[in-house]
């Protein structure tokens, strides 16, 4: 709180925020500037206010959020970390009155209740990030040079702060940035260039590429402008950098239409502004891009797109400088395609088809068209000190653009066995974060020419965000059903949004409504049966909504069957073999999904799971560790957050548990005991051990009894 004292000293003339006077003895409107692209500051007018690091952290990640409540236990748990206790909610408090005491007359910007902080939207309040994120989408050339003005260096650059939730949050938010500042560098060159500024083009390609050499398009773009300008013999020492910077970081030579470029311009064939894009048109209809960058001569062949989203993996170049092991090459390609081709969201050209391209210089454009789909694999594998090393890349062709690529190391010694090693860890890489590239794609596409599957897709990021997300998952999901009556992933992910509507209590245990949710599992149970995912799916929902743990069981192992790959599954059945007191088995297949996947974006999920099988095992203190991994990860979780009120209070650890408590009612106000005992009912039937430790944990922590 501000005292008046406070307000009066900081009106005096002489304070360093003593809102300035014009001639007239009334007030200006001196305003606060937020920089975070590059170092933090924080001025008021010419003056830099000075702020405690966290104070500093605090107010960036606000600014980040802006106009967005943001719970305070969240930020007390991002900036001290482990501590969710009174001392970091203290602490908290002090670094908000060292925060409100800065912006002074201005410090209603911070607008708190209870329960939330947020930084208010304000004309008196600038945020660089905020004005960056705005002009860099703009199609206007001068408006992208003021985008580029603001970039001083990376966000909150030399900020650290010694906690692993701020850490990882500054990393996400470093990399989003970094990444809309290259796409800004990128359309500024290629604008300059389309109107003939080539000293300005010039600065743009080398500033882009001196941030991300191996992104082809940008020294495309730079053999272009200077060849252009005359430079021709620049033009190709460009090239020839190109080529030794994806050669030593990447292992494979470059695209097709970077040697075509190159070619053209060694052979002085390359006419004026041809290859130069045209400066940034109006957004286009869905397609019209990925028309413009097929070629007239692959339009005409090959056959239409399939509706699921397509991929063909082009034989691997080998590295190794053995061309004996050319057939352990072509080997491990045929295996990742099997082991691909057991996501049943996924098509996956024939080998067959794909071996035709057996040429590292081949245009993955032309290819793409000619076998029919969407993205293109292709790696390359080598040999360093008894290690093969195999790098991969995925590419969507129709956009001209890298998806994603990985790294993965294994030490030689029986090939068959590391053949089907790295296909298998490859392949666990590859599914994810293909589906996040397609969930992206589904939620730009315009809302006209949605197929089900899109609409699939639509549902994955909302079904366990909010009560209102999962209505609209919901909505989203039954008119996919409705176009696809036997899509079963989507029924299965219907069920699966009840199930969540239970376990964050968003409907009450015993509702008549979750009957749909239990017919919905079983429709996707009967109609995917050679689905993987949806199976798995449908065992997690059922197992909670109507407790057929036997059927659940056999679901999840016709989905392992069918494929062993999927880290999901696994997490899948770690959580059922808890909840049937098999807690070794579950441990394992938590480990194996950890192999298999070790940077899946749902970690919180996965951990959660974990600690239920060590609760189970008697094991506390490494349940309370999987739980307080779990609020790492996402710290309002609330089945962390009682897990982690139980573990503590299992342990002794009082006032944590207490603490947890505190923070999971604040996030969901109608748990108590009695809504545990319904909610675990059906799924630890067979388990009364592990029922009866989590309640008699829960009691220890303070949960209300109910009713």
């Amino acid at each position: 709180m501000i005292r008046n004292g406070d307000v009066a000293r900081r009106s005096a003339p002489g304070h360093p925020l003593a809102t300035p006077k014009n001639d007239r003895g009334g007030e200006t409107a001196a305003r606060f500037r937020v920089r975070m692209l590059g170092p933090f500051e924080l001025r008021h007018g010419e003056v830099t206010v000075r702020l405690p690091r966290k104070a500093q952290a605090l107010l960036a990640y606000l600014a980040i959020n802006r106009n967005k409540p943001v719970p305070k236990d969240t930020l007390a748990t991002l900036l001290w970390g482990r501590s969710g206790t009174e001392q970091a909610r203290a602490s908290l408090r002090q670094c908000l009155a060292a925060l409100r005491t800065a912006l002074g007359a201005q410090a209603e910007l911070l607008v708190s209740d209870t329960a939330t902080l947020k930084l208010a939207d304000a004309a008196s309040l600038e945020v660089d990030a905020a004005d960056f994120l705005a002009w860099s989408r703009s199609e206007d050339l001068p408006v992208l040079q003021k985008a580029d003005a603001l970039w001083r260096d990376e966000l909150l650059a030399g900020m650290h702060i010694s906690v692993e939730p701020f850490e990882r949050w500054l990393a996400i938010e470093r990399q989003r940035f970094d990444s809309e500042h290259l796409d800004l560098l990128f359309r500024m060159a290629r604008d300059h260039a389309a109107v003939g500024d080539t000293a300005a083009a010039t600065a743009a390609c080398r500033q882009l590429l001196a941030f991300d050499p191996l992104r082809e398009e940008g020294h495309r773009l730079l053999m272009t402008v200077l060849s252009n300008a005359g430079n021709r013999g620049s033009a190709l020492l460009q090239y020839e950098r190109c080529v030794e910077i994806v050669r030593d970081e990447l292992g494979v030579e470059p695209d097709q239409e970077t040697v075509n470029l190159a070619e053209a311009i060694r052979l002085g064939i390359l006419q004026q502004d041809t290859h130069i894009p045209p400066p940034s048109p109006p957004t286009e209809p869905e397609g019209a891009a990925i028309s413009a960058s097929v070629s007239p001569e692959s339009a005409l062949t090959g056959p239409p797109l399939p509706e699921k989203p397509s991929v063909a993996i082009v034989p691997f170049a080998n590295l190794s400088g053995d061309a004996s092991q050319d057939y352990f090459v072509r080997g491990l390609v045929d295996d990742l395609a099997v082991a691909l081709g057991r996501e049943r969201w996924l098509f996956v050209s024939a080998g067959s088809s794909a071996h035709t391209f057996d040429d590292s210089r081949f245009d993955y454009r032309l290819a793409a068209a000619k076998l029919g789909v969407q993205y293109i694999l292709k790696g390359s594998i080598r040999l360093d000190h008894g290690q093969l090393l195999v790098v991969v890349q995925l590419i969507d062709a129709a956009r001209g653009t890298h998806a994603w690529s990985g790294r993965f190391q294994d030490q030689m010694d029986n090939l068959f066995a590391l053949q089907d090693r790295l296909a298998t860890k490859v392949a666990a890489a590859i599914a994810p974060a293909l589906m996040s590239v397609e969930v992206e794609r589904a939620l730009h596409k315009p809302t006209s020419s949605l197929t089900a599957f899109d609409l699939y897709l639509r549902a994955l990021p909302r079904f366990r965000t909010s009560k209102k997300d999962n209505e609209e998952a919901l909505a989203l999901l039954d008119r996919a059903i409705a176009l696809d009556p036997f899509y079963a992933s989507a029924q299965a992910l219907a069920a699966r949004c009840y199930q969540f509507q239970l376990m964050f209590d968003w409907r009450s245990p015993g509702d008549p409504g979750f009957a749909i949710g239990i017919r919905r599992g079983h429709e996707a149970a009967d109609t995917g049966r050679n689905d993987p995912e949806a199976l798995w799916m449908a065992a997690l929902a059922l197992a909670h909504l109507s407790g057929e743990l036997d059927f659940a069981h056999a679901l999840i192992e016709r989905s392992l069957t069918l494929n062993p790959n999927s880290a999901n599954a696994w997490i899948a059945s770690c959580l059922l073999e808890s909840y049937l007191g098999n807690t070794d088995m579950a441990i394992d297949h938590f480990q194996r999904a950890r192999r298999l996947n070790p940077l899946d974006m749902s970690q919180h999920l996965h951990w959660n799971t974990v600690a239920w099988a060590y609760l189970g095992a008697g094991r506390d203190e490494e349940a309370a560790d999987a739980a307080e991994r779990t609020l790492r990860v996402q710290p309002d979780y609330p089945p962390g957050l009682r897990l982690k009120a139980v573990t503590c209070a299992l342990l002794g650890k009082a006032e944590e548990a207490r603490a947890a408590t505190a923070q999971m009612l604040a996030k969901q106000p109608t748990t108590t005991v009695a809504w545990m005992k319904a909610f675990l009912q059906m799924p630890l039937q067979r388990n009364r051990k592990a029922f009866d430790r989590y309640i008699e944990g829960a009691r220890l922590a303070g949960v209300p009894e109910g009713s």
